[in-house]
């Protein structure tokens, strides 16, 4: 007979919400504040190549009714995280925003480390070097490093690029939680339709097989027919959230065997410095 006492099924399990959680990922003994989700999808909205957006496109983009939009648009202005641009009559994302990120970047040296990191990869030459995050069914540049010389895409801090097609996307993939992985894979089921049969699923999979044997990520001429890319994911040191840290860059000069030769030792190496990094939380 087992000495280990029952679960007590009303004691609260707790714990991080995961990356990308939408409100049906909640259970009954978490709380969940509508009003703040629906505040939170507002500033998710805005994409990188925005510079102003107005009600109506913001209750198309949330599924919001305009009237609720409005309530929150006029909430979030009063709080800094956005500026009413009257000549518009549209909205625009602060600089407050930004503080977030850097709370976070700024933890342990880790913004410091990567992009110290992200240089010497970069210095390599013809390539882009990315940080990036998870967002819902894309993954988002959070810091991105590339040498003048290098023939890129036209992408930015805050650009996102799709996930099951991409090395970041797939070593994001890779290393969620599996209840996660298998949420999203059926989310981008949905999001691709007929394709995701067709030839999506079988390029992931085939890639996510690839990772379990090679311990990186890749994207050869699937995202983008001249554009190759290899990954790796990482783990913040405090709260095990993943970032994916990827080079790539014209196929034509970016060749799979260079990439693993040159970038991925590389790639590995901050991976390790990363995950030596660590602390517990201060006062």
């Amino acid at each position: 007979m087992s000495d280990t006492p029952p679960k007590d099924p009303g004691k609260r399990r707790r714990g991080r919400p995961r990356q990308g959680a939408d409100a049906d990922d909640f259970t009954d003994d978490r709380p969940f504040v509508s009003s703040l989700a629906r505040g939170m999808s507002i500033l998710r909205a805005f994409r990188a190549e925005d510079r102003m957006l107005g009600t109506q496109v913001l209750a198309e983009r949330t599924g919001l009714h305009k009237t609720t939009v409005s309530r929150l648009l006029g909430t979030l202005t009063k709080l800094g995280y956005l500026r009413y641009m009257p000549e518009y009559g549209k909205y625009a994302i602060s600089n407050q925003v930004l503080t977030l990120g850097y709370a976070v970047m700024g933890r342990f040296g880790f913004g410091e480390l990567m992009r110290r990191r992200m240089e010497e990869i970069a210095a390599q030459g013809d390539c882009v070097v990315a940080l990036s995050v998870r967002d819902r069914l894309d993954m988002m540049f959070v810091e991105l490093i590339r040498e003048p010389t290098a023939i890129y895409l036209s992408l930015n801090v805050g650009s996102r690029i799709p996930m099951a097609e991409s090395a970041p996307g797939r070593a994001y993939l890779f290393a969620a939680p599996e209840k996660e992985r298998e949420a999203v894979l059926k989310e981008l089921a949905q999001h691709h339709g007929e394709a995701w049969q067709d030839h999506v699923e079988p390029a992931l999979t085939a890639s996510l097989d690839r990772m379990r044997r090679q311990g990186h990520s890749d994207s050869f001429g699937e995202w983008k027919p001249d554009h190759n890319a290899i990954g790796i994911p990482l783990y913040d040191p405090l709260t095990g959230d993943i970032y994916t840290l990827s080079v790539g860059g014209n196929a034509s000069v970016l060749t799979p065997e260079r990439l693993r030769k040159e970038h991925l030792p590389k790639l590995l190496s901050a991976a390790q410095d990363i995950s030596a990094l660590g602390g517990g939380p201060t006062e």
